[in-house]
């Protein structure tokens, strides 16, 4: 026999999980992810046009394995192409292959994000 609560649940009227919090005057996320979408350009306004796709299969074809992991004793297919130093700090090396390396997407993803989390920090003394 149901109680009161399982008998709300079965026909809908009570939520499976809570709502989530979100702080007063803050964009809910899928808000905020078009914002930044919106904001960025598109993949070719950032340079990844018909050239970089060419440079990135020729990477990939001569390293097909993650320089990362391979540098940790690991075995993993590379799937990215990464600017070893970003495009936006030096777009001159965009397709300079001394600053391309190939990585897995789990390699690839903590570099990125190690990258943004530094370029959010203020420099030392500012």
């Amino acid at each position: 026999m149901l109680d009161e609560h399982d008998a709300l649940r079965e026909i809908g009227r009570l939520p499976n999980r809570p709502p989530s919090h979100v702080p007063p005057g803050a964009m809910p996320r899928a808000a905020a992810r078009q914002e930044h979408d919106r904001t960025r350009g598109s993949a070719r306004e950032r340079g990844y046009d018909a050239v970089w796709h060419r440079m990135r299969n020729m990477v990939l074809a001569e390293e097909p394995l993650c320089r990362l992991c391979g540098r940790e004793g690991r075995l993993a297919a590379a799937a990215e192409v990464d600017h070893i130093v970003p495009i936006v700090r030096r777009p001159d090396l965009r397709l300079d292959r001394g600053n391309l390396q190939p990585l897995c997407r789990a390699c690839h993803a903590r570099k990125t994000r190690e990258e943004n989390a530094g370029a959010h920090r203020s420099p030392p003394g500012a």
